[in-house]
């Protein structure tokens, strides 16, 4: 008996510990993984293993792993289709992925056999017009060149979309509004290890424009939208026109809000009615303002302007500032679309005047300006002007009755008007005057400036800006050009850290007084570093002078002046604190440094 309960215990015993191991294994694959690494082989080009690494979630989740190892499979077989995919868009059609679990799950291999690229064999497209085959459509035959496409280039899915896009693209501009991809077959051939594409594209009839109606409007009037139309009814639907259309709107000013549609399905007789939504800006702004400016002292600012006076975009502006030494004004009405598109009629009557070193003056001007915008790279403008002089405490004073013939050209490809990164600008003034009241005399006042502006940095954080201004004055000598109408230079923009508008001819003999020249030579280089998304820092070295000849004497010193600035950025540009130092400071004439604050970067 004792024997046989021994037996029986010993049996249960053993039984017992089988179960107990089972149940550990169980537990061990079912409930305790710990943090696992993964491996890839079979994978050189380090960007599709990146690209591989992105859509893994063995990749992403291996801090956080299933609490079995079943889970660690279904996620392991759940990569595969995305590694795959990766592999698809460099054109690998035949990529082969398997996974391996090692060490109850410590550790993964993914392997990879990335496999053939596939070039694209052939790319056919038909053209259907109401179900039929066309052989004489489009109009303008389309090439591989046109889709960005070759044959025996990599077949990659990106390639294939992007053709489809800008075959739609080039049949819209041709007047097939309606256009669309109504088959698509991209065959991948596993024998030829090639891929075969077959498109089959409706064009839809070809559209013109039909007629426009507007809503939406409460001041502006319906003349002024139609002006800035690019179309006419009836002529062939271009997509360019719309973008031109929405353009001009925006640029005007007038409106929050500008939205051109036209129907999805073609009209009868092919014509399309566009619709054209706007919700209006307000078209009144008032502005006032306390100033301090380190050259001129505290002063008062104040604005006013509608930009709808008349209902169809005509501007009319007030604008004063007023400093202890100076006061300006000036009263100024524009005219939009003058005779015709992108040109503008600009009236304009200054009155300034006020004490410089040099001189003191009281002005007032009235001129006629055609301001025209070839494309958004060049504008260029041309006008009369009457301008009445009285120039005193100069060497040649009197009254001066001057008829000028204002002339300009602006180039500019950079990226933005108050802060730019990148491009350049070209502006060339051309001012010819003449004096018609007794004694009479003529000349010329030219002036050029180029900038230029290189990102160091991707991010853009980092910009380098170099500034050439070059004047000069033909004609009458420099006695007989009223000393107003001289070059001067010292100010925020011209020559930093020289005392304001005193960079100059001097005559000793009358107190260091600047008497102006005849011809300026200016450069500066900043180098202009954010810091923050608000705070920025410049350096920056200006050097140049103003000449008595027409033409520079650089065998005269340039000044030269060095400073620091700093930058905090806003919506409407940069707000500048800039202290230059003068490197050749002239005595009894520069203080030990200037400081300018403004609105902007120097240029």
């Amino acid at each position: 008996m004792k024997f046989q309960v021994r037996s029986e215990f010993s049996q249960c015993f053993y039984s017992m510990r089988a179960s107990v191991k089972v149940f550990v294994l169980i537990f061990l694959f079912f409930f305790d993984l710990s943090a696992y690494e993964v491996e890839f082989e079979g994978i050189e080009d380090c960007k599709i293993l990146e690209l591989v690494k992105e859509v893994s979630q063995l990749e992403k989740l291996k801090d956080n792993p299933p609490p079995t190892l079943v889970g660690l499979k279904k996620r392991a077989e759940g990569d595969i289709a995305h590694i795959l995919q990766v592999f698809h868009t460099d054109a690998r059609y035949q990529a082969k992925v398997k996974y391996k679990i090692k060490d109850n799950g410590s550790s993964i291999l993914v392997s990879v056999v990335p496999g053939p690229v596939y070039p694209l064999a052939t790319y056919d497209i038909s053209y259907l017009q109401n179900g039929e085959k066309k052989e004489n459509l489009p109009r303008c035959p389309i090439s591989f060149k046109d889709l960005n496409i070759e044959i025996g280039d990599p077949a990659t899915p990106e390639t294939i979309l992007n053709a489809e896009d800008l075959i739609l693209d080039h049949l819209n501009l041709q007047g097939y509004a309606f256009a669309k991809i109504i088959k698509r077959e991209v065959f991948a051939d596993i024998t030829a290890q090639n891929v075969v594409v077959k498109i089959e594209i409706d064009t839809g009839p070809l559209t013109f424009f039909g007629p426009v109606k507007i809503s939406g409007l409460e001041r502006v009037s319906k003349s002024f939208v139609y002006k800035k139309l690019a179309w006419h009814e009836s002529d062939l639907y271009s997509p360019e026109k719309i973008e031109k259309t929405q353009e001009a709107l925006d640029l005007s000013g007038l409106f929050k809000s500008v939205n051109i549609s036209h129907a999805d399905e073609p009209v009868e007789n092919e014509f399309m009615p566009l619709t054209l939504n706007f919700i209006e800006a307000k078209q009144r702004t008032m502005g006032f303002g306390l100033n301090f400016n380190t050259q001129l002292g505290p002063g008062i600012s104040a604005e006013w302007e509608d930009r709808n006076i008349l209902g169809e975009g005509q501007k009319l502006s007030f604008k004063t500032d007023l400093w202890a030494n100076w006061q300006y004004g000036s009263l100024r009405y524009l005219i939009p679309d003058y005779l015709r598109n992108n040109q503008n009629l600009i009236w304009q009557l200054n009155y300034e005047q006020g004490h410089r070193k040099a001189y003191t003056e009281r002005a007032i001007s009235l001129s006629a300006i055609i301001e025209r915008r070839l494309n958004k790279w060049v504008n260029y403008s041309y006008g009369v002007m009457y301008k009445h002089l009285l120039s005193e405490r100069s060497e040649n004073d009197g009254t001066f009755n001057l008829f000028k013939t204002p002339l300009q050209l602006k180039w500019s490809n950079t990226d933005d008007l108050l802060d730019p990164s990148k491009g350049a600008s070209v502006n060339l003034v051309c001012i010819p005057s003449v004096q018609f009241v007794p004694p009479t005399f003529a000349y010329c006042i030219n002036t050029i400036t180029t900038s230029y502006y290189h990102s160091l940095l991707k991010d853009k954080s980092l910009i380098f800006a170099a500034k050439l201004m070059l004047g000069s004055i033909f004609g009458a000598g420099r006695r007989e050009i009223p000393p107003p109408e001289r070059f001067y230079a010292g100010s925020q923009n011209t020559i930093r850290g020289y005392r304001f508008l005193t960079v100059s001819p001097i005559e000793k003999r009358r107190h260091h007084k600047p008497v102006g020249g005849r011809s300026m030579f200016v450069y500066s280089l900043e180098l202009r570093r954010r810091i923050t998304k608000d705070i920025g820092l410049v350096g920056f070295w200006d050097i140049g002078n103003v000449y008595f000849d027409a033409i520079p004497s650089f065998e005269r010193r340039l000044l030269q002046a060095v400073g620091v600035g700093l930058r905090y950025y806003t919506p409407i540009g940069p707000l500048r604190l800039d202290i230059a130092v003068p490197l050749n400071r002239r005595k009894d004439i520069d203080n030990y440094f200037e400081a300018y604050f403004s609105i902007g970067q120097s240029f």
